[in-house]
């Protein structure tokens, strides 16, 4: 019997405490109170302490707000450190998914695995996603600069902005500016991707 991508998701807490210690790391480089951090995230300052506690369980969109808030990759929130090994093997049943709070498993079927970020020339995350059928997701904007290029490998997405409306298959590539609103929805599902994030040289 098959499993949906939300329920081969790991436990939802599994991420608590990276993220924990480090968002109370990059908060404290960066100088920021939880209130003034929570103010450029446009999250309740309850919410921040919670999170930064142990104790939130944040979805994707309130990790990425606090990445871009802080000036920092997504994933600086859920790992130590970057690789800096010369070869890097990620295999596909690593414990890399990154754990959906309940309203990301409401919003719809959506696993994201972090695979790399790497910082030792153009500093780039790369991510793998599984869409269910009819899944739709709506993304706010990344850090500023920041462009997406995203390779599908399997089914067919719609990808749109308020600039762009764009339908790419299996074995099309799509790049664009992420640093905006944009939305995904599945045409022919489900759908697999990878998508590399390029940061912008000051990020």
């Amino acid at each position: 019997m098959s499993t949906s991508p939300a329920e081969r998701t790991s436990h939802p807490g599994s991420a608590a405490q990276p993220i924990a210690r480090n968002l109370r790391r990059w908060r404290t480089a960066r100088g920021l109170t939880l209130s003034a951090l929570a103010e450029q995230a446009g999250i309740a300052k309850s919410t921040v302490s919670l999170i930064e506690s142990g104790q939130g369980n944040p979805s994707i969109d309130t990790v990425w707000a606090l990445a871009s808030a802080l000036g920092v990759p997504f994933a600086s929130l859920l790992h130590d450190e970057s690789p800096n090994e010369d070869v890097v093997v990620v295999r596909e049943d690593a414990d890399s998914v990154i754990g959906l709070d309940e309203a990301d498993l409401r919003a719809g079927g959506l696993v994201l695995r972090h695979m790399l970020t790497r910082t030792g020339g153009a500093l780039i995350e790369i991510f793998a996603a599984v869409l269910d059928e009819g899944a739709v997701r709506h993304a706010n904007a990344h850090v500023s600069g920041l462009f997406e290029h995203i390779l599908v490998a399997e089914g067919a997405v719609e990808f749109s902005s308020e600039s762009f409306c764009e339908v790419v298959r299996q074995g099309d590539l799509i790049s664009f500016r992420a640093d905006r609103p944009h939305s995904y929805r599945v045409i022919d599902g489900p759908v697999r991707l990878f998508s590399i994030h390029e940061y912008p040289t000051l990020a």
